[in-house]
């Protein structure tokens, strides 16, 4: 991938320095085209001898403008470069002849901004003067052709390694670029001064069997120097009967794709014998020794095997050549021939035969152009080999969720967490490397055990055909390692739950942008039809049918890395899009969540997940939780991102109730915005459990006995079948004091000495109360009690006075007092008269007797 960043900017000190020996690289920035326009590109090549593993150090081209020294848009280099070969970026707007690789906004430059490579952030080449502004262009005092606007400029093929020193005069005494008119394109895409010149691809019958019983085949291969697209013009393989020169459409096939130089293409025999069924079978292949086939380009013949329109009775024959047969053989094409037979009736094999004669049921060659047997091709020639850790068969979901399955969670994110802590018991690091071999079970194309299923494409690859051998296709970090985890050394580096092979280029345009929904704005992938790239959004969208996968691996790696890990930051799905800065600063983030949980919805888990997630498990020690159980996807998920009902609730509910009272929840007026027709669930929440039918609109409850006041919470959820809303209700019950109509029976007048019995009454009295007598004032008397009767005996008394008895009446939580008087009447003794009132001590008592009543009243009033 080619990761947009700036880096660079915090390192500007380390930029302007002389490149070390060690971080030289053969990769030079060997052309650059600033034309007409949005006519701009530049070009990237590997100068030395060897391949150069790009994801092995950090390769990044940035710009910088008008003389700044802060990067500005960035290109990250990845996958592999082949001695001789070239990357190069393109401007999207420029025009056609200059579309040579991938568009990028590296290229928003003009003559007086620089572009600084680097391999690990040490500058290793580059183009211009970094923190210089020459106005509008860098010259060349002693070359007046020489400018970096308007002009095509090629590196000297003298030149196979980069300038380091960055802040360094340009073009500098000693210029090493070659000048060529504004608006030369004919160059990009290879090293050197020269133009670019590639041989065409050529098409070609390059093999035919005709064996015992159903065992025929005809093979096309393409034997020229380019890539040839097969949907840019109509090619088409037409076999002709028994001397018929008439196109039948039953016995014609249309080429489709491309076809790299030396690839095949071939057609079989639906009942032959297995070692003849390479490729596609075909009715093609219903021929005998007498029958011819044509190729043809846009309804002209470019090769031909037999003789149109001619009947040879059971085969051709080679006078020449007594071995020779078109019937019970196999041939095969020529090594030196490179040009097609047009000629299709003229006589065949001819004077000069192309053909070489194998015995009947050879088959040993179907699948390479040539003479000779196809080299066994290993499956993978850098992939080392790996033991399994863990039997798929053996995997027991109950059991290796159980802890999942079994917990209570009460919260989304602590279900996340659990998950997380599954999915890291048993997980084995990989090697980068390592990564290669696991990729080639996980994602093996089930019709082609050779090959592998590109993501992005969808197209089928040979597993051999990888970037670290040379070929096409590359391990993309589908959560790109740019968000969080840059260093080959850490655990989701080589994670291979989201690492999937994707074609080189598109690996490379993807970049490091987040996934959301860009169709709209964005621009279709040329090479991956149904992939879009919006780069001002900084979003990119799969095809339809990868959705689901993307989100799931999203999701896993989201879910898997809660920063538990000690080389690893918590990896958090955003729902928004990430900001170049962010990206920059290696930020754990990457967007957009609420897309991808949608996506998930919308592509379902597949057989090609679970397979892969088999496959991954037997080689790393741990599953993607969201194929094993996708509806785990909206409890964690959902609600952050699920969609919700639209409904209009209409709840009629008191706000506070009496304890004891009875009360109703009406709900039944709730309706969805569509009209359809919805269920009701009801849960209490909080408070006191009361009884309910949970289904039904309307609820009829009793409000509890309650010794403070207290809230009742109920939650709504209601559901059209699909999708769901809640809402929730909350009633406060009032507590409410206990009270009782208490009356008093019995004699309450009394004389010293004298017994009565006063009994309590209580108006409708409720069941499980107790009860409880005592004193409360006057002078002490012998008292007893029974529930609500009280037996006593009126003391002596000096004078009148009230005795208060109080009754204590309890239902176990509250309890309500009541009080009744007795009042007992001091008798003086027979021979006791009054004082008179002249002596002191007589008048002192009639004084004294008034106050001891008034605070005894007191007392007894308290």
């Amino acid at each position: 991938m080619n990761n947009k960043i700036s880096t660079l900017a915090k390192a500007a000190s380390l930029l302007l320095a002389t490149a070390s020996t060690a971080a030289n690289a053969d990769l030079v920035i060997t052309e650059y085209v600033e034309g007409g326009g949005n006519n701009k590109a530049v070009e990237i090549s590997n100068l030395g001898a060897n391949s150069v593993d790009l994801d092995a150090a950090q390769y990044v081209l940035a710009l910088y403008s008008n003389g700044g020294t802060d990067a500005g848009n960035s290109e990250t280099l990845t996958g592999t470069l082949a001695a001789g070969s070239s990357i190069v970026f393109h401007n999207a707007s420029a025009d056609d002849l200059f579309k040579v690789g991938i568009e990028s906004t590296v290229t928003y430059f003009n003559g007086d901004d620089a572009l600084v490579l680097t391999k690990d952030n040490v500058v290793i080449d580059r183009f211009g003067k970094l923190g210089e502004d020459p106005g509008s262009e860098w010259t060349d005092p002693n070359d007046a052709n020489f400018s970096t606007k308007d002009k095509t400029l090629r590196r000297k093929a003298s030149i196979t390694t980069g300038e380091t020193d960055a802040a360094a005069d340009f073009p500098g005494t000693d210029n090493q670029w070659v000048v060529f008119d504004k608006d030369t394109g004919d160059g990009l895409g290879c090293p050197g001064e020269g133009t670019c010149t590639v041989e065409p691809g050529v098409l070609l019958i390059t093999e035919y069997i005709e064996g015992s019983s159903s065992n025929k085949a005809v093979e096309l291969s393409n034997v020229g120097g380019s890539t040839l697209d097969l949907d840019a013009n109509t090619y088409t393989l037409t076999m002709f009967s028994n001397g018929s020169s008439e196109i039948q459409d039953d016995r014609t096939e249309t080429l489709s794709g491309s076809l790299a130089p030396g690839e095949t293409i071939v057609f079989h025999n639906s009942s032959a014998w297995d070692e003849f069924k390479v490729g596609t079978e075909s009715s093609v292949t219903w021929f005998n020794g007498d029958d011819a086939l044509v190729l043809y380009k846009d309804g002209i013949v470019i090769d031909r095997f037999g003789v149109l329109g001619e009947d040879p009775g059971s085969e051709w024959l080679d006078a020449n050549d007594p071995d020779f047969s078109t019937k019970d053989k196999t041939l095969r094409r020529k090594n030196n021939v490179v040009v097609g037979d047009t000629v299709a009736t003229a006589p065949f094999p001819g004077d000069d035969n192309q053909w070489a004669v194998f015995d009947k049921d050879t088959s040993d060659g179907l699948g390479c152009s040539g003479e000779e047997a196809c080299p066994e091709i290993p499956v993978c020639e850098n992939c080392p080999d790996l033991d399994p850790v863990a039997d798929p068969d053996a995997y027991n979901r109950d059991e290796y969720y159980s802890d999942v399955i079994n917990g209570s969670f009460d919260t989304p994110e602590a279900m996340k967490q659990a998950i997380s802590v599954v999915i890291a018991d048993g997980h084995q690091q990989l090697s980068y490397s390592e990564v290669w071999t696991v990729v080639t079970h996980s994602d093996e194309d089930p019709s082609d055990s050779m090959n592998v299923l590109e993501l992005y494409t969808g197209n089928s690859i040979a597993k051999n055909s990888n970037a670290g051998n040379g070929g096409s296709w590359n391990r993309e970090h589908v959560w790109a390692k740019s968000h969080g985890f840059p260093s080959e050394s850490q655990l989701g580096y080589t994670d291979a739950h989201h690492l999937r092979p994707t074609n080189d280029r598109v690996n490379s345009t993807r970049s490091n942008y987040d996934f959301d929904e860009c169709s709209d704005t964005g621009v279709e992938l040329e090479t991956a039809p149904g992939n879009y790239l919006d780069t001002e959004k900084r979003c990119f969208e799969p095809r339809d049918a990868v959705k689901g996968d993307v989100a799931r691996m999203i999701m896993y790696m989201d879910t898997r890395y809660q920063g538990n890990d000690s080389n690893m930051p918590d990896l958090v799905a955003v729902d928004y899009i990430t900001t170049a800065e962010e990206v920059s600063a290696n930020a754990p983030l990457i967007g957009k969540l609420c897309t991808m949980y949608n996506w998930h919805q919308q592509d379902p888990v597949s057989e090609a997940d679970i397979q892969r997630n088999n496959a991954v498990y037997t080689y790393q020690g741990n599953r993607n939780p969201y194929i094993d159980n996708p509806e785990w996807v909206q409890a964690v998920y959902g609600e952050a991102c699920g969609p919700k009902l639209d409904v209009d609730f209409i709840i009629t509910a008191p706000e506070m109730v009496n304890e004891t009272d009875a009360f109703v929840l009406d709900a039944s007026a709730t309706v969805a915005e569509e009209g359809t027709e919805l269920s009701f669930i009801w849960e209490q929440t909080s408070g006191p459990e009361l009884t309910f039918d949970a289904t039904s609109a309307v609820l009829s409850l009793t409000a509890p006995e309650v010794t403070a006041d207290t809230a009742l919470e109920f939650v709504l959820t209601v559901s059209d079948g699909s999708l769901e809303a809640t809402q929730t209700v909350a009633v406060t019950v009032v507590n409410v004091p206990l009270s009782f109509d208490i009356s008093f029976s019995g004699n309450t007048e009394l004389a010293q000495g004298e017994a009565t019995v006063i009994t309590a009454s209580i108006a409708d009295e409720p069941e499980g109360l107790t009860y409880s007598w005592s004193q409360t004032s006057g002078q002490t008397a012998d008292y007893s009690a029974s529930g609500l009767v009280l037996n006593l005996t009126a003391p002596e008394v000096s004078v009148d006075q009230a005795l208060v008895f109080q009754l204590v009446v309890t239902d176990g939580e509250e309890q309500f007092v009541s009080s009744v008087s007795v009042n007992v009447k001091n008798e003086t003794e027979s021979g006791w008269t009054k004082p008179d009132g002249a002596g002191s001590l007589g008048g002192g008592l009639l004084m004294l007797l008034p106050l001891v009543w008034r605070r005894r009243m007191g007392r007894v009033n308290s």
